[in-house]
């Protein structure tokens, strides 16, 4: 059963015009589910990565926690509709090979003649794609409670990548390895980028106090963390976005603005219902911040994550922010550090799109043989 659901509604794949009426009804029932598992994996987005945007800002006691939120929620919707599209390429193509051209192109041979059966409509079929959004959901629902900043961009990679391994089983030729591995590059990258700016950024600031008046220079780093607040927010839209929808813009290749607007609402409910235990661990529990601090954080985290936007790689927020505040930590020694947390958060972004990739894997062999 390859075309899985999509195939027992269409059956022996009547045209439009005599298709019945439970058919239609069949079909916008699949893509519904889909959009709620889209919007499901963007409310974990928001739970989780809220921390990475106005997790220092709130940490510095700058704004309240739900005054913070409400921003970051206006500029994730702006970041995720005005570029999240970039992304959402990468995360819906970019990993499986779902097209024969595409599988021509990278083996310089032609698609087997089993290709149709794998991907009929040169797309991931409806099933992988609802596992790889539920099990990268279900990845950072856990990770959300027990307070953990895990990379949902890691979870959703990981996610396609499993459902894949569970469509097509162990065939390379069947993965873009080449875009795996850029991923992956940027993954390491990225926290130490942001790690090595928030430092620098920390240190230039420290000069600059020691010439300025305090009061004044001490309202001008609120109002900056404020702005990088929102900074960050943007980025993780453009960013992360196109994580949550990426599988499901090949089914609706014509409506990615809109999708991208739902994920951003999604993103911002997550943030304002759940958001508040990461940000804990983020803005609190690995080193103390100052209003300069958070700024060298937060200017780092956002430069690091929309620059991989820009190039059309999806990387972690989490890894970002955590990497500035580590490097913001570590111009005070590494004892300013808490090594437990830290250990924590990196076991994390190991396992998660380790574990997402098999459970993705078995959950979709799962339903795969027990659905009609």
């Amino acid at each position: 059963m390859q075309q899985i659901i999509t195939a027992r509604v269409r059956g022996a794949e009547p045209s439009a015009d005599t298709r019945s009426c439970s058919d239609k009804i069949m079909e916008i029932l699949l893509a519904g589910i889909l959009l709620i598992a889209a919007f499901y994996l963007g409310w974990n987005i928001g739970a989780n990565d809220a921390a990475n945007c106005i997790g220092t800002t709130v940490g510095a006691r700058i704004v309240s926690y739900r005054t913070a939120a409400l921003l970051m929620a206006v500029f994730v919707i702006l970041g995720g509709t005005l570029q999240g599209h970039r992304n959402m390429k990468t995360v819906g193509k970019g990993i499986v090979i779902a097209e024969p051209a595409t599988y021509q192109a990278q083996n310089g041979m032609a698609a087997p003649d089993d290709f149709p059966l794998y991907f009929p409509d040169n797309r991931l079929p409806d099933l992988a794609i609802l596992v790889a959004m539920l099990s990268a959901g279900f990845f950072v629902t856990l990770a959300t409670f027990s307070s953990t900043p895990v990379s949902t961009s890691q979870a959703i990679v990981g996610g396609v990548a499993g459902a894949g391994l569970g469509l097509v089983g162990a065939q390379a030729d069947y993965f873009q390895l080449g875009v795996l591995l850029k991923i992956l590059g940027a993954w390491v990258i990225s926290p130490v980028l942001t790690m090595m700016l928030a430092f620098i950024i920390y240190v230039l600031l420290g000069l600059a106090l020691r010439k300025a008046r305090a009061i004044a220079w001490s309202n001008l780093m609120a109002i900056g963390v404020v702005i990088s607040a929102a900074y960050v927010s943007y980025s993780l839209g453009a960013n992360d976005v196109g994580n949550a929808i990426g599988p499901i813009l090949n089914k609706f290749p014509d409506k990615g603005p809109y999708l991208a607007a739902l994920c951003g609402v999604a993103i911002a409910v997550g943030a304002l219902s759940f958001g508040q235990r990461v940000t804990d661990t983020v803005g609190k529990s690995i080193t103390q911040l100052d209003y300069a601090g958070a700024l060298s954080a937060q200017l780092s985290a956002a430069f690091g994550v929309h620059f991989f936007s820009l190039l059309g790689i999806p990387v972690s927020t989490s890894q970002a922010i955590v990497g500035g505040v580590i490097g913001v930590g570590l111009t005070k020694g590494a004892q300013a550090v808490s090594t437990r947390k830290i250990t924590t958060i990196f076991v994390g972004w190991i396992l998660t799109p380790a574990c997402t990739a098999v459970f993705a894997a078995l959950l979709y062999r799962l339903l795969d043989s027990i659905l009609p």
